[in-house]
């Protein structure tokens, strides 16, 4: 609750123009905008060009009457940093994948992977994983997408999502449980 009320302090703090919030939000923050851009084969000079429109855009949004603050901020900076620098790095987010390279990520589908199945039952089975992913709730979704769409690491999903890193790990696994039971249930998977 202590770091909600800091949070909340900081934003009106921001939305007032106070110089020493946005170094106590440079302080804060600054390092993980420099971190995820290097990641993304950038450099420090990105970063903090990154970052200084990080402050634009987060100055811009919070003075609109309507902005609520829904999760932790430093989910919200690390969406804007990441979608700032990946429209600079001439990037979009990875979409579904639909080669059969994914089909070899997913523990569940090494037995179908295994067997000698025909290029047409592996574009069955893909079309079936699709179809069903759209049928699990949208946390799941996201979650299952960033692990094996954008191998993205267990901490990132967990600052991308809110959750803690444990959450992450046990929430990955239920949701593949969900997905796992979904497919079984398909005539494709149960012809294999």
């Amino acid at each position: 609750m202590e770091k909600l009320s800091e949070e909340s302090g900081l934003l009106a703090a921001l939305r007032s123009g106070s110089a020493s919030a946005f170094e106590d939000l440079y302080r804060d923050y600054y390092r993980m905008a420099e971190d995820l851009v290097v990641r993304y084969h950038g450099t420090p000079e990105d970063a903090r060009d990154v970052f200084q429109e990080t402050l634009f855009v987060l100055v811009k949004k919070i003075r609109e009457p309507d902005f609520r603050l829904s999760g932790k901020l430093s989910t919200y900076l690390y969406a804007i940093i990441r979608n700032i620098w990946l429209k600079k790095a001439g990037k979009t987010a990875p979409e579904i994948r639909t080669d059969h390279s994914i089909l070899s990520n997913l523990d569940w589908a090494d037995a179908a992977t295994k067997q000698d199945i025909s290029p047409q039952e592996k574009e069955d089975l893909l079309a079936a994983m699709k179809e069903k992913m759209s049928g699990l709730e949208e946390d799941c979704r996201n979650l299952l997408r960033y692990s094996f769409y954008q191998n993205l690491p267990h901490a990132e999903i967990a600052v991308l999502t809110g959750y803690t890193e444990a959450f992450v790990k046990v929430k990955k696994f239920r949701c593949l449980g969900y997905l796992r039971r979904m497919l079984k249930d398909t005539q494709i998977f149960k012809n294999l």
